[in-house]
This record gives C-alpha cells, structure tokens and sequence, in this order.
C-alpha cells in the first residue's frame, strides 16, 4: 500500500505540473513524470506489458512529437524577458531527485516481486495475456476489423488518386 501512495502522489503531483506550468516544455516534462509513474503503478499489478508500452509509446514516441511541436512553434519568438536565475532551484531540484531516488530504491529493494492483484486475472496486462485476448476466441473479429480499415484505405487512395487522363483531354481540347 505504501508504494501505491507514494506513486498516486507522484502522479497527482506530475499532472498538476502539467496543468500548472508557464511553459510548454515544463508541462510536457511533468507529462512524463506522470507517465512514469503510471507504469511504475502498471508494474506493481504485475502487468508488464502495459507498462513497457506506456513507456516506449508514450514517453517515447509522444512526448518527443510534443516537444518537438512545442520548439517549432517557440522557434521564431524574440526572447523579451531576462532568463531566470535557477541558482537555488538547481540545488533544490538535485536534492529532491536524488531523494525520491532513494525512496523509491528503497522500495524496490523491499518489494517481494510481482505477485497478482486480487480479483484480477492471472495474466493481466502481460504479454501472455494480452496475446491471448488478440489471438483466442475474438481472433475473427480483429481480422475483419481490420480487413474493413485496409479496404477503406484502399478506397480512400483509388478515389483521390489525380485523373490523369481526364486532365490531359481537357488541356488538348484547350489548346484545339
């Protein structure tokens, strides 16, 4: 229970950074923070899976999307302010990553290992399971899920496809 409060106050904490942040980049970074400790959280109800893809999709692949967005769109703009001094926040920073360092090695070390949530499933949220939802008894309507979006794919690209020959008639009739 003590890992799971220190996690939901880690979470809480990140997500009120994001919404509270004066810049777009630190909302973005206390986006990730977030992010971690969600699948920190997925790790301790032994889902693994989720909790890799939630830190390769989204921390990953996201987040780099987010600020890349975010340093196009400040690009541009002249700086009008003088920069921060950050003297005293870096010592504070350090101090306070290398004690929830700490503390959370503190709790791997006295964490038994994965053990199964009660009422969950035994394979929750690991590659297991995960592979036997897509694979077993809904197998069928995954395919035709997806045949459908390959066939509307196709038909998007057949009916924007440029009309070549109509065009060049055209441009002859023009020019006659």
């Amino acid at each position: 229970m003590i890992p799971f409060s220190i996690l939901a106050v880690v979470a809480i904490a990140g997500a009120l950074g994001v919404i509270l942040g004066k810049q777009p980049v630190h909302s973005a970074l206390f986006l990730v923070g977030n992010i971690l400790a969600l699948a920190v959280l997925y790790l301790l109800l032994s889902a693994e899976f989720l909790a890799v893809a939630q830190v390769i999709v989204y921390a990953g692949a996201i987040m780099v999307l987010f600020l890349f967005v975010v340093t196009l769109l400040t690009a541009g703009k002249e700086e009008s302010e003088p920069p921060e001094d950050l003297s005293g926040q870096r010592w504070t920073a350090g101090i306070l990553a290398i004690g929830v360092g700490g503390a959370l090695a503190v709790l791997a070390a006295g964490h038994p290992g994965p053990k199964v949530a009660a009422g969950l499933p035994v394979n929750f949220g690991n590659l297991h399971g995960i592979g036997h939802l897509l694979w077993g008894s809904d197998f069928l309507y995954l395919m035709a899920l997806a045949i459908m979006l390959l066939t509307a794919a196709l038909g998007i690209l057949v009916l924007n496809r440029p009309m070549r020959r109509t065009h060049v008639r055209h441009q002859r009739r023009k020019e006659a």
